[in-house]
């Protein structure tokens, strides 16, 4: 029976009723201590470092489940059922091979990408290639005994068996598929297969080509998804950056390409071979081709119909599973947490299967991974750590499997369910200085299919409870929150969130005694003198110490802070740009798709460093990226507070687009287009004067009820030479915010107004309690005084708290299901404005080095509060000599990716900046004392903590 099209009633929880009855085994002290996902109770005592590394398999049973149990930064719990075993970080496929052999593909921003095989009985590894940028190191990336390292190679998300215990794993950024062949324990290259890129129609999604792009090198086809064909005579390859698919002659080598549409994500075969099913992750449809004549059949829509004025987000069309008989395929829809059933033969989507954890469940399941077994359909939940299991006859919701933190693929064989979590079991402190972005390591599982009939209602219940969606859970959470929503709605009218850049606790206040074991002195690499302004208001006001950020990244932080959600897109992609591999930034900004090159060379654009294309359309702004496809199902706070009349106004933050990148009228009118966005020789003072002048320029009812700004400036710009000292960078920073928050103090809105100020994430430095923590602060008369806030909260709070303040609705399951900010209000305000702030204690310094003209005509339209306009430029150009040298290469960042430099790099230079070399060695050599003492390994399994 095909899912019907009106099957939106089914939900797990709809399927059981109440699970009251269903016992939660967890061995104790889990429950006392995990039992409010979204605002967790602090435990008594700071835990010491635990190492979440798995390093050999472990079946899970009452005696070790509490090993294996973790809290994640977004107090939701992770606690994997069945076996499991470590693999690299961020592994995004698995597949069965010859021999009981499991094959893992592992794409992370780390120095080698990878693939390792397990025994699939055991889940020991056995064999593994490591895949590097550049050349290949020898020992490889992981301790995997036979471990083969291959040079000038990436790897991303596309991998499938071949012939005679091969296997083909799709490039990436290296433009290629290889063959593998598993051999005498060992894994050896057999054969690279070449792709090139294809145009697109100019009138087909993005409109312009989405990789980086430099001068005299080709454009990339970027194959992420693989099949071998019938006959095993063609493999099939989707160009993500080409639109289109590849069919590979294995004989011959001759490949032929074809036009499919936007984003081809995965691929299988249907209808005994007759059809190839292709989703589309750039529109809400997928392609059918016929794999033997190689030409297009048609397209099926499975979402809403997408175009150029086309403003909602897309659907997300992603992984594929094909029916056992006949033509149906499952796709994956990750954005909506739905799954469509599609006949191949007559190109109709038959029905839709709702896949939320609860009725009325706002989107953030993200289905992204499908496996079909024993008559049952297995769908990977990223969102909610869990894989939800339905009747594939009926539709029905049978249950849930908990599993590690985002899972992101899946195969079944006769008896086992195979599961890969990109992020594992989450992360501790990175005491051994790894990066937030690739020190977390995947996660193997093998569920037994003969135990879903006993232990599935446990599960469930388990699943439901980890992520605090069981009933008694949310009845609680709504009860508190209920009361102090009364309270905020009585005092509070006016709310600021200001948002700084990549600090962690202990980098920015692991100096700050009152904060006591929650911080490490010896980590604190910006202290009063930097930041006299942030200790001054961390003691006048309430200070959240156990305040975790939810993405690991800039690209997911402006998401996570303005969606309460990011999505699939983003988690899968951000490591390709990271790491350079090939692919533009694309979390919700617009990046420029031509170099910015050298003032007087025929290739300077000065467009193309423009920072006030945020707040621009891309019809003026030229060939920019486009990111519609990144953007969550319900868009950004912004949005709500358009649709709902909550006045606004944006400083500095993007905002959803058209499919065509065009910015609503109405959008517009609450966007400050005179506030420049990311530009390092633009100072956060003058930033927060634009504010300060704009608001004094609409006082009263003019006044907006919600402001967002962002002062970006303490990420620094390391040691780049010309640009300011990291030092200057964190004290201005430091006086603007608090020069903002002043004017807030003075004006008459102050009496009802509360200010939360934090970062968008904690990528740059260590810290003692959790990778993933950095700070927040609030602020205002009805706030308590000195007080420090010493349960769990992140991102996401905030934002449940604001839309408390304006009765707005959730934008995703993780605001729905979190806490409203409760312990740090008084009824005691103090109305008084904040101090004057602290001026500046550190000199006006810029990074020693050789300049180019750019970065000087740059530093000195930035000082008179200008970008390097082309009429700036005009004026300027003859100011300078065109004979200076070029700037020193190893040391520097370079402007257009300054916002994707991994921790260890940024810490490194900002530490040696500020600290000098010799302070950079002692702390690292702490950082090993803390890791030794915690018997922590100096470098994690397989997931390096390098870029």
């Amino acid at each position: 029976m095909p899912f019907s099209r009106n099957f939106l009633a089914y939900s797990v929880l709809a399927a059981f009723g109440s699970l009251a009855a269903i016992p939660v085994v967890f061995a104790s002290p889990v429950v006392p201590v995990y039992d409010n996902a979204g605002g967790i109770a602090a435990a008594p005592v700071i835990p010491a470092r635990d190492n979440r590394d798995l390093l050999a398999p472990v079946t899970v049973n009452a005696a070790n489940r509490d090993w294996v149990t973790h809290v994640l930064p977004t107090g939701r719990i992770v606690s994997p059922v069945g076996t499991v075993n470590g693999t690299p970080n961020l592994a995004t496929n698995v597949i069965p091979l010859a021999k009981n052999t499991l094959a893992v593909l592992a794409n992370g921003a780390t120095a080698a990408q990878t693939v390792t095989l397990y025994n699939a009985h055991s889940l020991q590894p056995v064999a593994q290639v490591a895949a590097y940028k550049k050349e290949p190191e020898e020992k490889g990336e992981a301790s995997v005994k036979d471990s083969t390292p291959i040079g000038h190679q990436s790897f991303y998300q596309g991998i499938t068996p071949g012939p005679n215990d091969t296997f083909f794993t799709a490039g990436g950024a290296t433009n290629d598929v290889v063959q593998f062949r598993y051999h005498d324990g060992k894994v050896e290259v057999l054969r690279r297969y070449p792709l090139a890129w294809q145009p697109f129609p100019k009138d087909q999604y993005p409109y312009y080509y989405q990789g980086e792009h430099r001068a005299n090198e080709p454009r990339l086809f970027y194959p992420d998804a693989v099949v071998l064909g019938p006959q095993q005579r063609h493999l099939f390859v989707t160009g993500m950056l080409s639109n289109s698919i590849a069919r590979i002659d294995l004989q011959t080598g001759k490949t032929e390409y074809l036009n499919v549409g936007p984003y081809p994500f995965a691929l299988t075969l249907a209808d005994g071979g007759k059809r190839l099913v292709v989703s589309l992750w750039g529109a809400d449809a997928v392609a059918v081709l016929d794999p033997e004549s190689f030409r297009l059949l048609g397209t099926v829509a499975v979402g809403p119909q997408t175009g150029p004025d086309h403003y909602a987000a897309g659907v997300h069309p992603t992984a594929l599973v094909a029916a056992p008989q006949g033509p149906d395929v499952y796709v994956a829809l990750a954005n909506v947490d739905q799954v469509a059933e599609v006949d191949s033969r007559s190109l109709q989507l038959k029905g839709v299967l709702n896949d939320s954890p609860y009725p009325d469940a706002p989107p953030g399941s993200y289905p992204n991974a499908l496996a079909i077994a024993q008559g049952k359909l297995f769908v990977a939940n990223a969102g909610n750590n869990d894989v939800a299991v339905y009747d594939l006859a009926s539709g029905k919701a049978l249950g849930l499997i908990p599993t590690g933190w985002y899972p992101t693929g899946m195969t079944a064989t006769q008896d086992a369910l195979y599961v890969v979590a990109a992020k594992g079991l989450g992360t501790g402190p990175n005491v051994q200085h790894q990066w937030v972005g690739t020190m977390m390591d995947g996660l193997l599982q093998k569920i037994p299919l003969a135990e879903l009939d006993t232990k599935l209602p446990q599960w469930t219940a388990a699943a439901l409870h980890n992520d605090g969606f069981s009933p008694q859970q949310q009845a609680a959470r709504q009860a508190e929150d209920a009361k102090t929503t009364a309270f905020l709605r009585k005092h509070i009218r006016y709310v600021v969130f200001i948002l700084r850049e990549n600090k962690t606790f202990d980098e920015d206040l692991g100096d700050y005694q009152p904060a006591g074991v929650w911080a490490d002195p010896k980590l604190d690499l910006y202290g009063p003198k930097e930041l006299p302004n942030l200790y001054a208001l961390a003691s006048r006001y309430s200070l959240f110490v156990n305040f975790m950020a939810d993405g690991e990244v800039t690209a997911q932080g402006h998401q996570w802070t303005t969606a309460a959600s990011d999505s699939d897109f983003v988690q899968r992609t951000w490591p390709m740009y990271y790491s350079g591999r090939g692919l533009v930034g694309n979390p919700g900004w617009t990046q420029p798709l031509i170099p910015v090159g050298e003032p007087g060379k025929p290739d300077f654009h000065p467009s193309s460093d423009d920072p006030y294309a945020i707040y621009k359309n891309l019809l003026a702004l030229g060939k920019w990226s486009n990111p519609w496809i990144s953007y969550p199902q319900r868009l950004f706070l912004f949005n709500d507070l358009l649709e709902h009349h909550v006045s606004f106004e944006d400083f500095g933050e993007f905002v959803s687009r058209s499919q065509a990148g065009n910015i609503s009228p109405a959008m517009q009118k609450h966007l400050a287009t005179d506030f420049p966005g990311w530009d390092r020789m633009l100072l956060d003072t003058q930033r927060e004067q634009l504010a300060e002048n704009w608001l004094k320029a609409h006082p009263g009812a003019k006044f907006p009820r919600f402001i967002y700004i962002w002062l970006p400036d303490d990420h620094t710009a390391g040691r780049t030479p010309c640009y300011y000292t990291p030092d200057y960078y964190v004290a201005n920073n430091d006086y603007a915010t608090a020069k903002f928050i002043h004017y807030l103090s003075t004006t008459p809105e102050w009496k009802h107004m509360v200010v939360f100020l934090t970062e968008d994430d904690a990528q740059s430095g260590a810290d003692h309690i959790n990778a993933h923590r950095t700070f927040a602060l609030a602020m205002g008369p009805w706030v308590k005084r000195g007080f420090l806030e010493t349960n769990l909260y992140s991102q996401v709070n905030i934002l449940k708290t604001t839309e408390a303040i304006f009765g707005l609705p959730p934008m995703s399951q993780w605001d729905q299901n979190a806490s409203v900010f409760s312990g740090i209000w008084t009824d005691h305000p103090d109305f008084a404005p904040t101090p004057q702030p602290t001026p500046i204690q550190v000199p006006l310094a810029f990074n020693p080095g050789q300049c180019t003209d750019s970065k000087l005509l740059r530093r000195e339209a930035g000082m008179a509060g200008h970008s390097l306009s082309g009429a700036w430029f005009r004026r300027h150009q003859d100011s300078l000599g065109s004979q200076l040298p070029p700037p020193a290469k190893d040391v520097s960042y370079s402007p257009t990716t300054l916002l994707k430099v991994p921790g260890p790099e940024q810490m490194k230079q900002e530490w040696i900046a500020s600290k000098g070399e010799k302070s950079y060695e002692r702390v690292m050599a702490y950082l090993q004392q803390m890791a030794a003492a915690h018997h922590a390994p100096l470098a994690a399994y397989q997931a390096g903590e390098d870029e």
